[in-house]
C-alpha cells in the first residue's frame, strides 16, 4: 500500500519496460524494500520459459522411448551386452526422476517471489514459492556482510548457479534464488548499500 511518503521505482540499470522490470525498489522514511518479480513476469521471459519447457518435455519423451526399447530388447535377448546395465539403470534414474525435479524446479523458478525489507533495525526476508511463503529476520546488528559465492545452498532447483546470501552469526541465509547471476549482483549491490554492510565475493 503506497502513500505520498513513499517512492516506488524500478531498480537502476534495469532498461525494462514499465511493468515489466523484475527489481523494484521502495522507499520511505526509515524504510527500504526490495522486491523480486517472478520471472513469469516479463513477456520475454515467459517466452523463454515455455521454449524451455517444450524442449525439456520432449527430450524427457524421446529419451523415455529409447530407454524403453533398450530395456525391451536386453529382455528378449536375456542380456544387455549392447548397453551396459549399470549405465541403463544410471540413464533411466536420471530421466525417469531428475528430469520430472527438473521440471518442478523450471516451475519454482517462474514463479518465485522474494522481497528483502530494511526498517526497525532489522533485515526481513520473504520468499514464496508454490503459494508458500518463508519469513526469515535477521537483526542488522547481527548481519555481518551480503556473500556472492558458488557454494551449494538450498532451495535445491538453483544449488547450479551462482548464490547470494546473507551472512550472520556464522551461517548463511540464501535470498535470490530465482535471479539469474547479473541480477544476483545488482541485487548485492543494492542491499550493500541501502544496510551499510560489505559485498563479499
Amino acid at each position: 500500500k503506497q502513500d505520498k511518503h513513499f517512492h516506488r521505482e524500478k531498480s537502476p540499470n534495469s532498461g525494462a519496460p514499465s511493468g515489466e522490470e523484475r527489481l523494484v525498489v521502495v522507499t520511505g522514511p526509515d524504510y527500504w524494500r526490495l522486491e523480486i518479480q517472478p520471472l513469469a513476469r516479463n513477456r520475454r521471459a515467459r517466452r523463454r520459459l515455455t521454449l524451455a519447457a517444450t524442449i525439456l518435455l520432449l527430450s524427457i519423451l524421446g529419451s523415455g522411448v529409447r530407454l524403453g526399447q533398450t530395456w525391451e530388447n536386453g529382455l528378449k535377448k536375456g542380456n544387455f551386452r549392447d548397453f551396459p546395465l549399470p549405465v541403463l539403470v544410471a540413464l533411466t534414474v536420471a530421466v525417469g526422476v531428475f528430469a520430472p525435479l527438473a521440471v518442478v524446479g523450471l516451475a519454482a523458478l517462474s514463479f518465485a517471489e522474494e522481497s528483502v525489507e530494511v526498517a526497525g533495525g532489522f533485515v526481513t526476508i520473504r520468499a514464496t514459492t508454490f503459494e508458500r511463503t518463508r519469513v526469515v529476520r535477521i537483526p542488522l546488528n547481527d548481519l555481518d556482510s551480503w556473500k556472492l559465492t558458488f557454494f551449494p545452498l538450498p532451495p535445491w532447483w538453483t544449488w547450479t548457479v551462482q548464490r547470494l546470501a546473507a551472512s550472520w552469526k556464522g551461517k548463511l541465509e540464501p535470498l535470490a534464488g530465482a535471479a539469474g547471476p547479473k541480477e544476483k549482483r545488482q541485487i548485492a549491490q543494492l542491499l550493500a548499500k541501502a544496510t551499510g554492510k560489505p559485498l563479499v565475493r
